[in-house]
Protein backbone atom coordinates (compact mmCIF):
# COMPACT_ATOMS: atom_id res chain seq x y z
CA UNK A 1 0.00 0.00 0.00
CA UNK A 2 1.17 3.43 -0.63
CA UNK A 3 1.70 5.89 1.84
CA UNK A 4 -1.46 7.94 1.17
CA UNK A 5 -3.43 4.75 1.35
CA UNK A 6 -2.52 3.79 5.16
CA UNK A 7 -2.04 7.84 6.13
CA UNK A 8 -4.27 8.54 9.12
CA UNK A 9 -7.37 11.08 8.79
CA UNK A 10 -7.26 13.49 11.41
CA UNK A 11 -10.99 15.33 11.12
CA UNK A 12 -10.71 19.02 12.65
CA UNK A 13 -13.55 20.87 14.04
CA UNK A 14 -14.64 24.36 14.04
CA UNK A 15 -15.58 27.37 16.22
CA UNK A 16 -17.20 26.74 19.00
CA UNK A 17 -16.41 22.60 18.54
CA UNK A 18 -14.65 19.73 20.41
CA UNK A 19 -13.58 16.54 19.73
CA UNK A 20 -16.10 14.74 21.66
CA UNK A 21 -18.08 14.97 25.03
CA UNK A 22 -17.78 12.56 28.02
CA UNK A 23 -19.66 11.81 31.24
CA UNK A 24 -17.98 9.68 33.60
CA UNK A 25 -16.04 7.90 30.93
CA UNK A 26 -19.55 7.38 28.72
CA UNK A 27 -19.42 9.11 25.45
CA UNK A 28 -22.03 11.13 25.07
CA UNK A 29 -21.06 13.18 21.80
CA UNK A 30 -18.63 13.85 19.22
CA UNK A 31 -18.14 16.69 16.71
CA UNK A 32 -18.36 14.47 13.83
CA UNK A 33 -21.05 12.65 14.62
CA UNK A 34 -20.55 8.56 13.44
CA UNK A 35 -18.01 9.53 10.98
CA UNK A 36 -14.64 8.43 13.02
CA UNK A 37 -16.39 4.78 13.62
CA UNK A 38 -17.56 4.47 9.76
CA UNK A 39 -14.10 5.27 8.50
CA UNK A 40 -12.63 3.17 11.23
CA UNK A 41 -14.93 0.13 9.80
CA UNK A 42 -13.66 0.89 6.33
CA UNK A 43 -9.89 0.25 7.55
CA UNK A 44 -9.05 3.79 7.90
CA UNK A 45 -6.35 5.12 10.28
CA UNK A 46 -8.51 7.69 12.60
CA UNK A 47 -7.11 8.98 15.83
CA UNK A 48 -8.89 10.73 18.60
CA UNK A 49 -9.60 13.91 16.88
CA UNK A 50 -7.67 17.11 18.18
CA UNK A 51 -9.18 19.29 20.79
CA UNK A 52 -8.65 22.85 19.79
CA UNK A 53 -9.32 25.86 21.63
CA UNK A 54 -13.05 26.50 20.51
CA UNK A 55 -12.99 30.78 20.54
CA UNK A 56 -9.36 30.82 20.01
CA UNK A 57 -7.84 32.71 16.79
CA UNK A 58 -7.08 31.33 13.98
CA UNK A 59 -3.01 31.38 15.17
CA UNK A 60 -3.62 29.97 18.46
CA UNK A 61 -5.89 26.72 17.25
CA UNK A 62 -3.18 26.45 14.44
CA UNK A 63 -0.66 25.55 17.08
CA UNK A 64 -2.54 23.38 18.98
CA UNK A 65 -3.06 21.44 15.87
CA UNK A 66 0.44 21.77 15.36
CA UNK A 67 0.75 20.48 19.19
CA UNK A 68 -1.75 17.63 18.87
CA UNK A 69 0.02 16.62 15.68
CA UNK A 70 3.65 16.29 17.27
CA UNK A 71 2.85 14.79 20.00
CA UNK A 72 -0.13 12.05 19.83
CA UNK A 73 0.70 9.11 19.49
CA UNK A 74 -0.95 7.75 16.33
CA UNK A 75 -0.16 10.64 14.39
CA UNK A 76 3.52 11.96 16.07
CA UNK A 77 6.20 12.27 13.22
CA UNK A 78 3.68 10.46 10.67
CA UNK A 79 2.29 12.44 7.54
CA UNK A 80 -1.66 12.55 7.76
CA UNK A 81 -4.93 14.01 5.90
CA UNK A 82 -6.39 16.96 7.18
CA UNK A 83 -10.14 16.63 6.81
CA UNK A 84 -11.19 20.20 8.46
CA UNK A 85 -15.05 21.39 8.86
CA UNK A 86 -15.30 25.59 9.38
CA UNK A 87 -13.13 27.72 10.64
CA UNK A 88 -10.82 24.41 11.22
CA UNK A 89 -10.42 24.41 7.92
CA UNK A 90 -8.28 28.05 8.43
CA UNK A 91 -6.60 26.47 11.30
CA UNK A 92 -5.39 23.85 9.00
CA UNK A 93 -4.03 26.01 6.15
CA UNK A 94 -2.29 28.75 9.00
CA UNK A 95 -0.60 25.54 9.91
CA UNK A 96 0.39 24.48 6.85
CA UNK A 97 1.89 27.28 5.45
CA UNK A 98 3.22 29.25 8.76
CA UNK A 99 3.96 26.66 11.21
CA UNK A 100 6.35 24.48 9.20
CA UNK A 101 4.07 21.67 8.62
CA UNK A 102 3.98 21.56 5.21
CA UNK A 103 6.00 18.29 5.58
CA UNK A 104 3.83 16.44 7.78
CA UNK A 105 0.04 16.91 5.58
CA UNK A 106 -0.09 15.09 2.23
CA UNK A 107 -3.70 16.61 1.77
CA UNK A 108 -6.26 19.15 3.23
CA UNK A 109 -10.18 18.97 2.42
CA UNK A 110 -12.38 21.90 3.44
CA UNK A 111 -15.70 21.46 4.24
CA UNK A 112 -17.92 24.34 4.78
CA UNK A 113 -14.89 26.54 5.61
CA UNK A 114 -15.38 30.50 5.00
CA UNK A 115 -12.61 31.32 2.77
CA UNK A 116 -13.66 34.39 2.02
CA UNK A 117 -15.33 35.19 5.41
CA UNK A 118 -18.96 35.29 6.35
CA UNK A 119 -21.66 37.94 6.21
CA UNK A 120 -22.50 36.76 9.58
CA UNK A 121 -19.54 37.21 11.30
CA UNK A 122 -18.96 40.62 9.64
CA UNK A 123 -22.15 41.92 11.50
CA UNK A 124 -21.70 39.75 14.82
CA UNK A 125 -18.52 41.82 14.92
CA UNK A 126 -19.71 45.10 14.27
CA UNK A 127 -22.80 44.65 15.79
CA UNK A 128 -25.11 46.05 13.53
CA UNK A 129 -27.83 43.08 13.77
CA UNK A 130 -29.80 42.74 17.31
CA UNK A 131 -31.38 39.55 15.99
CA UNK A 132 -28.38 37.83 15.03
CA UNK A 133 -26.70 39.39 17.75
CA UNK A 134 -28.80 37.29 20.27
CA UNK A 135 -28.66 34.10 18.42
CA UNK A 136 -25.06 34.23 18.24
CA UNK A 137 -25.20 35.28 22.29
CA UNK A 138 -27.58 32.02 22.91
CA UNK A 139 -25.03 29.78 21.51
CA UNK A 140 -22.67 31.02 23.69
CA UNK A 141 -19.95 31.98 20.97
CA UNK A 142 -17.33 34.28 21.93
CA UNK A 143 -17.28 37.32 20.01
CA UNK A 144 -13.76 37.45 19.74
CA UNK A 145 -13.23 33.64 17.91
CA UNK A 146 -15.25 35.56 15.29
CA UNK A 147 -13.17 37.92 13.87
CA UNK A 148 -10.72 36.00 11.97
CA UNK A 149 -14.17 34.97 10.03
CA UNK A 150 -15.12 38.35 8.62
CA UNK A 151 -14.97 39.34 4.82
CA UNK A 152 -11.94 41.68 5.30
CA UNK A 153 -9.91 39.21 7.81
CA UNK A 154 -10.59 36.67 4.89
CA UNK A 155 -8.88 38.39 2.22
CA UNK A 156 -6.13 39.60 4.21
CA UNK A 157 -5.71 35.65 5.40
CA UNK A 158 -5.80 35.08 1.77
CA UNK A 159 -3.18 37.10 0.95
CA UNK A 160 -0.86 36.46 3.54
CA UNK A 161 -1.13 32.76 3.78
CA UNK A 162 0.00 30.75 1.19
CA UNK A 163 -0.48 27.20 -0.30
CA UNK A 164 2.08 24.42 0.28
CA UNK A 165 3.47 22.57 -3.42
CA UNK A 166 3.54 19.04 -1.89
CA UNK A 167 0.42 19.27 -0.08
CA UNK A 168 -3.25 18.28 -2.21
CA UNK A 169 -6.09 20.35 -1.21
CA UNK A 170 -9.76 20.15 -1.76
CA UNK A 171 -12.51 21.78 -0.59
CA UNK A 172 -16.72 20.94 -0.23
CA UNK A 173 -19.65 23.93 0.15
CA UNK A 174 -22.90 23.06 1.55
CA UNK A 175 -25.94 24.63 0.72
CA UNK A 176 -29.89 23.87 1.46
CA UNK A 177 -33.22 26.02 1.36
CA UNK A 178 -34.60 26.44 4.56
CA UNK A 179 -38.39 25.51 5.66
CA UNK A 180 -40.93 28.12 5.53
CA UNK A 181 -43.79 28.77 6.92
CA UNK A 182 -46.17 31.65 5.35
CA UNK A 183 -42.41 33.02 3.57
CA UNK A 184 -40.70 33.25 6.70
CA UNK A 185 -37.54 30.54 7.26
CA UNK A 186 -37.41 28.31 10.04
CA UNK A 187 -35.17 26.52 12.12
CA UNK A 188 -31.91 28.14 13.77
CA UNK A 189 -30.21 28.41 10.80
CA UNK A 190 -32.96 29.86 8.85
CA UNK A 191 -32.60 33.58 9.28
CA UNK A 192 -28.87 33.38 8.98
CA UNK A 193 -29.14 31.94 5.21
CA UNK A 194 -31.26 34.83 4.00
CA UNK A 195 -28.94 37.51 5.07
CA UNK A 196 -25.98 35.12 3.60
CA UNK A 197 -27.88 34.39 0.26
CA UNK A 198 -28.36 38.23 -0.35
CA UNK A 199 -24.73 38.64 0.20
CA UNK A 200 -23.34 35.31 -1.17
CA UNK A 201 -25.34 33.42 -2.83
CA UNK A 202 -26.13 29.60 -2.24
CA UNK A 203 -24.94 28.93 1.44
CA UNK A 204 -25.20 26.58 4.50
CA UNK A 205 -26.70 28.70 6.50
CA UNK A 206 -23.35 30.62 7.77
CA UNK A 207 -21.05 30.01 5.01
CA UNK A 208 -21.72 30.08 1.39
CA UNK A 209 -20.69 28.32 -1.31
CA UNK A 210 -18.39 30.86 -3.50
CA UNK A 211 -16.84 31.50 0.22
CA UNK A 212 -16.32 27.96 1.26
CA UNK A 213 -14.76 26.55 -2.70
CA UNK A 214 -11.62 28.59 -3.01
CA UNK A 215 -10.86 28.99 -6.35
CA UNK A 216 -6.95 29.33 -6.69
CA UNK A 217 -4.10 27.21 -8.02
CA UNK A 218 -3.63 24.20 -6.28
CA UNK A 219 -6.99 23.89 -5.29
CA UNK A 220 -9.86 21.58 -6.36
CA UNK A 221 -13.56 21.96 -5.72
CA UNK A 222 -15.20 18.90 -5.51
CA UNK A 223 -19.18 18.30 -5.08
CA UNK A 224 -21.00 20.68 -3.26
CA UNK A 225 -23.24 18.69 -0.75
CA UNK A 226 -26.93 19.91 -0.49
CA UNK A 227 -27.20 19.79 3.56
CA UNK A 228 -26.83 22.84 6.19
CA UNK A 229 -23.78 23.73 8.30
CA UNK A 230 -25.09 21.61 11.07
CA UNK A 231 -25.19 18.55 8.67
CA UNK A 232 -22.32 18.88 7.11
CA UNK A 233 -20.64 16.98 10.41
CA UNK A 234 -23.67 14.65 10.47
CA UNK A 235 -25.76 16.66 13.03
CA UNK A 236 -29.55 17.45 12.67
CA UNK A 237 -30.47 19.96 10.18
CA UNK A 238 -31.90 21.82 13.75
CA UNK A 239 -28.61 20.43 15.49
CA UNK A 240 -30.54 18.10 17.17
CA UNK A 241 -31.16 14.89 14.87
CA UNK A 242 -34.61 14.13 13.95
CA UNK A 243 -35.63 10.49 14.06
CA UNK A 244 -35.42 9.98 9.93
CA UNK A 245 -32.04 11.97 10.35
CA UNK A 246 -30.60 9.61 13.00
CA UNK A 247 -31.24 6.47 10.68
CA UNK A 248 -29.91 8.41 7.68
CA UNK A 249 -26.88 7.07 6.27
CA UNK A 250 -26.44 9.57 3.40
CA UNK A 251 -23.67 11.74 5.45
CA UNK A 252 -21.48 9.13 6.56
CA UNK A 253 -21.55 7.74 3.30
CA UNK A 254 -20.39 10.92 1.73
CA UNK A 255 -17.50 10.91 4.10
CA UNK A 256 -16.27 7.14 3.52
CA UNK A 257 -16.39 7.99 -0.85
CA UNK A 258 -14.11 11.50 -0.04
CA UNK A 259 -11.73 9.21 2.31
CA UNK A 260 -10.89 6.83 -0.82
CA UNK A 261 -10.97 9.93 -3.50
CA UNK A 262 -8.28 12.00 -1.03
CA UNK A 263 -6.16 8.80 -0.66
CA UNK A 264 -6.48 7.63 -3.80
CA UNK A 265 -5.93 11.78 -5.72
CA UNK A 266 -2.32 11.01 -4.16
CA UNK A 267 0.34 8.79 -5.33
Amino acid sequence: MTESQTAPIVLVHGILGFNQLTLGGTRLAEYFRLIPEALRSEGHAVPAPPRLNPAGSVAERAQDLKNYLQSQGEVAGTKVHLIAHSMGGLDSRFMISKLGMADRVLSLTTIGTPHHGSPIADIVVKGTNPVVNKFIEHLGVDIKGLFDLTTSASSKFNDDVSDAPNVKYFSIGGQFEPHRIVGVPQGPLGFTHEIVAKAQGNNDGLVSVASATLQRNGWQALDTWNVNHYRLVNWGENLAPTPLELIDNSIVQKYLSLAKQIKEANP
